[in-house]
């Protein structure tokens, strides 16, 4: 079996490279379009949210979480302490963070189902205040997106274990918890970037291959690579409804050139499983977002 998805593999790889040969310009196109969003819309929000969350982490943060959130997070979700913290902070700094934080935790392949959360402020400024120019727009999305998880969350509960609590860190000086952190931000955003970068050569060959009218096309490219579709979303004529639709699914899915990032920070993670759960939780998001949309607007 391996045999045959090496040949497979070899084939997918060789016919990437005669299009690169050939399609130089289209390739280059594209190439320099990601790194834009890459280094003006992504860059920007993901090295603050992820250092942040590092930071917080090295500094037991979860001890000074207030009782009563930790009692009904716990009540929710059960989970302990230390989980606690990844999951506030996965709201805050998004997915693929959460697969770093969870790499240790024996609950990895239920926890890591429900805190697959995007940036909230990529959504909101980025994808609310620029590209769809409606921030309460926006809102609808991430709170439908949230409600998702937290829902998912509910659900799996009961497959956690018990886990004890890890044991405290030597205390360490700022700058050692800074310099760390800073080094540990830095080389997870190369891995995400150069996921996204591959990715964006892959929907380039899609998208000069097979002629898809919008949105599908958007979709599409927004499942292999979420930024580059969501942007493309943003140009077409659709009304808002659908645009917000397609939106949510994409930020849901989480798109591939995500799993990817996810599995190569996380080796540790059932991507079956991983895989399997993020098309159950499109569903719960996208009928809380059709029911939160014909009631605010």
């Amino acid at each position: 079996m391996k045999k045959y998805i090496n040949i497979l593999l070899i084939l997918f790889f060789v016919i990437l490279e005669i299009f690169l040969l050939s399609n130089s310009k289209i390739v280059i196109t594209s190439f320099n379009k990601c790194l834009n969003i890459c280094l003006y819309t992504l860059m920007p929000t993901m090295f603050a949210s992820m250092l942040f969350s590092q930071i917080l982490i090295k500094l037991n943060f979860e001890k000074y979480i207030p009782n009563i959130l930790k009692i009904c997070l716990k009540k929710l979700f059960n989970i302990s302490d230390s989980e606690i913290t990844i999951f506030l902070l996965s709201i805050i700094s998004g997915y693929p963070n959460n697969a770093k934080m969870l790499i240790n935790s024996k609950n990895l392949n239920n926890i890591i189902q429900y805190t697959n959360f995007i940036n909230p402020i990529f959504l909101i400024c980025t994808v609310g205040g620029i590209y769809l120019n409606n921030i309460k727009f926006s809102i609808i999305i991430l709170i439908s997106h949230y409600i998702g998880n937290i829902l998912l969350g509910i659900i799996l509960k009961n497959n956690n274990v018990k886990t004890n609590e890890i044991n405290e860190e030597k205390s360490k000086s700022f700058l050692n918890i800074y310099y760390y952190s800073l080094k540990s931000t830095i080389i997870t955003l190369s891995i995400i970037f150069s996921n996204i970068l591959f990715f964006s050569i892959i929907t380039a060959l899609i998208t000069n291959i097979i002629n898809i009218n919008e949105p599908l096309n958007s979709l599409i490219i927004g499942l292999l690579e979420f930024s580059n579709g969501i942007y493309s979303l943003s140009l077409t004529n659709e009304n808002l409804f659908i645009k917000g639709l397609l939106i949510l699914i994409i930020i849901t899915f989480a798109s591939f050139s995500i799993h990817m990032q996810i599995l190569s920070i996380n080796d540790k993670i059932n991507y079956i499983k991983y895989l399997l759960f993020r098309i159950f939780n499109i569903f719960i998001s996208v009928i809380i977002y059709v029911f939160l949309y014909l009631i605010l607007l």
